[in-house]
């Protein structure tokens, strides 16, 4: 058997959860596949599943390593698929049976560097019908900086998440998953996009992804969400290096956005984070100029980026008196 694409799933724990996404992905109509499962030093039953479904499936290959997070299982998966063209599903989601058929056959069709799907989220305990499948799906095709702007619109999540998605290989030459980075999707989903010469968005459910308790969404801020903020910084240096004006515009207010968020969330919420608080404003500092010349950020905002720059106690003073004196007008 030919193989076309080959899937990569992460899997560190979760046995509870991971029968249900391998069988979503062996009961694919599409079936020229590999399946990678790439258990992430799991503590649990999880490893021996995997070699389980290995000994059931001629198709599934498993991986053992030990524990480094869902970025260096994507790493270790790639390394050794041998598909055209590559997919991934974390291993606490599942999948429509017609996804990888679907992602397919657009690919081919539309030769396309990236197909998109649509996800939806769901419960825990919910179950979703994977064999309904709704064929009359809108098409767009896109150009590499045409789907890069989809970033900065209410689809982001859908063309940053990596596991939506079917991709060339060739994609993966150059490009790795950032070892240790919460927000691995966000330090590669730029990349990858703008190295595509034409990106295709399918809008049909096919990924059904979990809202678990316990995951990184679903968690209390803690310190390495700032894991987040440097990979939006890095996107930031990314498109200035690559002199596009436009895409560098968006993604430095983007970055600024949530630093801000970010910073004063931890200032609430957590506890002895000067240390950390000092290391991610250094790359708020260095970014401080392009904000200065930034053409969608006025004068006023320019003038609180410098005082915060120069003395952050004096920047939070204003701050919140300023936000005190609104609350106090509207009542």
């Amino acid at each position: 058997m030919e193989v076309k694409i080959s899937i990569i799933v992460p899997i560190y724990n979760l046995h509870h959860l991971l029968q249900k996404c391998v069988d979503s992905i062996l009961a694919q109509t599409f079936t020229e596949f590999e399946l990678i499962l790439v258990n992430d030093g799991s503590t649990d039953r999880s490893g021996n599943i995997c070699d389980e479904y290995a000994n059931l499936d001629k198709r599934v290959k498993v991986i053992h390593k030990e524990n480094g997070g869902v970025a260096s299982s994507r790493n270790a998966g790639l390394e050794v698929a041998i598909g055209k063209y590559i997919g991934f599903v974390d291993n606490d989601d599942y999948i429509n049976e017609f996804m990888f058929e679907t992602l397919y056959d657009n690919a081919i069709i539309h030769s396309s560097d990236i197909v998109v799907c649509d996800f939806q989220n769901v419960d825990e305990d919910q179950h979703c019908n994977t064999m309904k499948f709704d064929s009359e799906y809108r098409v767009q095709n896109f150009n590499n900086k045409e789907a890069l702007n989809q970033i900065y619109t209410k689809k982001d999540a859908t063309f940053v998440y990596s596991w939506n998605k079917l991709y060339r290989k060739h994609l993966f030459e150059d490009i790795s998953y950032e070892f240790g980075n919460l927000y691995d999707d966000e330090s590669v989903a730029h990349k990858l996009l703008y190295h595509s010469e034409k990106v295709t968005y399918i809008q049909t459910v096919l990924y059904y992804y979990v809202k678990r308790i316990g995951s990184i969404v679903n968690t209390p801020f803690h310190i390495k969400k700032f894991d987040r903020v440097y990979a939006l910084k890095h996107r930031e240096v990314f498109f200035r290096n690559k002199k596009e004006f436009d895409l560098h515009q968006k993604a430095l207010k983007h970055y600024m956005e949530v630093f801000f968020w970010y910073y004063y969330m931890a200032k609430s919420n957590i506890g002895n984070v000067d240390k950390e608080l000092k290391q991610l404003k250094s790359t708020f500092d260095k970014s401080l100029f392009f904000l200065l010349k930034h053409r969608e950020i006025g004068w006023k905002q320019k003038l609180m980026c410098v005082l915060f720059s120069a003395n952050p106690p004096l920047f939070e003073l204003i701050k919140n008196g300023r936000e005190k004196s609104k609350r106090t007008t509207r009542i």
